[in-house]
């Protein structure tokens, strides 16, 4: 994506009707947050035995076959979530600080997030019953997630009021790592209450130093970097 085109997002986003003191990361990760484990609860309550998350996949939610009266609430979260993905990855735009370095981990968090946003909704599209096309879906969400987890913490931890959340983005990136290598009903659970803190830390990081962000970004601040040590001789 071109500079001309990611400016042009930008200014899009900044028009929207959302007030300043309320970013729209903030605005859209409450919506997807909200909507997700709504829908996922009311889809648990119509689940025809009793759900267990040490027993059964996340994506026994979604199975028309498994679940045939909660499955279409679990697809429609995920849709509708997968769909709030989109500007509330966009909104990261206030993250671009600390110079060039940091505005590209940036960017590369976002067009990772986008691509995971997709997945949320392919997932809601296509359920369990649709096996090879859902494991698709699922893996690549797990997948990508890493980048979306791992990326903005390396980007953000330079920076003292953002690295409580940078920290947690990389306990989040491990726990999503243990998955692929512990598939077990409980750790994809795991994993997604992890994904899911890791975007209610975000919104409340940004909430609250949103301008402190803007400040930092205004003024073209950029982090000084590393003296090389001088080699004795």
């Amino acid at each position: 994506m071109s500079s001309v085109k990611i400016e042009k997002v930008v200014n899009t986003l900044k028009s929207l009707p959302i007030p300043r003191k309320w970013p729209i990361s903030v605005v859209s990760g409450i919506i997807v947050i909200s909507v997700f484990w709504s829908f996922t609860i009311i889809s648990i309550l119509f689940f025809p035995t009793t759900y267990n998350p040490f027993v059964n996949w996340v994506s026994d939610l979604g199975s028309h076959s498994k679940n045939p009266k909660g499955s279409v609430f679990f697809n429609i979260g995920c849709i509708i979530s997968g769909i709030a993905m989109f500007p509330f990855f966009a909104g990261l735009y206030e993250w671009y600080i600390g110079g060039r370095r940091n505005k590209i981990l940036t960017i590369l968090t976002q067009v990772a997030g986008f691509y995971t946003a997709l997945a949320m909704m392919m997932v809601g599209v296509f359920p369990d019953d649709y096996l090879e096309i859902h494991i698709f879906w699922s893996m690549s969400l797990f997948t990508i997630t890493v980048l979306t987890f791992f990326l903005p913490s390396y980007a953000l931890y330079k920076f003292k009021f953002t690295r409580n959340i940078a920290i947690f983005g990389f306990i989040a990136t491990i726990i999503n790592l243990i998955l692929w290598f512990c598939i077990i009903p409980i750790m994809e659970w795991i994993t997604i209450l992890v994904c899911f803190l890791f975007i209610g830390a975000i919104i409340q990081s940004m909430q609250k130093r949103i301008e402190r962000l803007r400040f930092v970004r205004h003024q073209h601040i950029e982090l000084p970097k590393k003296r090389k040590k001088k080699k004795r001789k």
